[in-house]
């Protein structure tokens, strides 16, 4: 039986004497913060209430979600409900699943690189460091993809990619698609109901794909990963990379 803690867009459930149960105030602020974040920038009327489960481990979460796999975090699409892990170790909150929620709202596009890139876009770090800087990294170590594939894949193809190189990838193009050419543009490109992406970036953008792609790789190119954060980035990803 779960403990719950009710603020104006959620309903929290946790475990009694949970680290969740401890923290909920600050949980539960941040959530709503998180929340009214990502309504203001999509520009999204979203009146209904969120059920959000603080779990205690990985393992709870695949059995609460039903394929038992697994899993720090998932939003159940079409219900309001996240499933997500909040332990010493793992603290899954934020607006990485809310995001999938609340932009359901605009549309549910067929493009999972746009779906978790805008995810990424609010969450603005991967392992608590920027999504700029990992895609720097990558472009560094020569994990080379062409956005408009990405952008192009069906839901397995882009799964089938590490998840730690495809979505900080994906959240640092959102960003600079965004802050290039504005939230409107970007809402508008969300809303595509066409596979063909890459034909209807040009409707509205006016520009080929391509030649934004370009652009962002140049950005990419010019940004400067500190020799500590690089560090710390090399250590991470191995560590990420013995446990896959």
């Amino acid at each position: 039986m779960y403990e719950l803690y009710k603020t104006s867009n959620y309903i929290f459930y946790f475990n009694e004497n949970s680290i969740a149960e401890k923290e909920i105030k600050q949980i539960a602020a941040e959530q709503e913060q998180s929340f009214r974040h990502i309504c203001d920038t999509l520009n999204v009327n979203f009146n209904e209430t969120i059920e959000y489960y603080l779990l205690d481990s990985p393992k709870e979460v695949g059995k609460l979600f039903g394929n038992n796999e697994p899993c720090n975090g998932f939003a159940m699409l079409g219900e309001n409900k996240i499933y997500a892990v909040y332990n010493k170790d793992i603290q899954c909150i934020g607006p990485h699943e809310d995001c999938h929620l609340i932009s359901l709202k605009i549309n549910v596009p067929k493009s999972d690189f746009l779906v978790e890139g805008l995810a990424m876009f609010f969450d603005k770090t991967w392992w608590q460091i920027d999504n700029d800087m990992w895609t720097s990294y990558y472009m560094s170590k020569g994990f080379n993809y062409t956005l408009g594939n990405l952008l192009n894949l069906n839901s397995n193809d882009f799964y089938d990619i590490d998840c730690a190189i495809a979505y900080p990838i994906a959240g640092s193009f959102t960003k600079f698609l965004i802050f290039q050419h504005g939230i409107e543009k970007y809402i508008d490109f969300y809303k595509c109901k066409n596979a063909e992406f890459n034909m209807e970036f040009k409707k509205v953008y006016n520009i080929d794909f391509y030649d934004v792609e370009k652009a962002f790789w140049k950005y990419i190119k010019e940004i400067n990963v500190p020799r500590n954060v690089k560090g710390r980035m090399d250590k991470l990803f191995e560590k990420h990379h013995d446990k896959n």
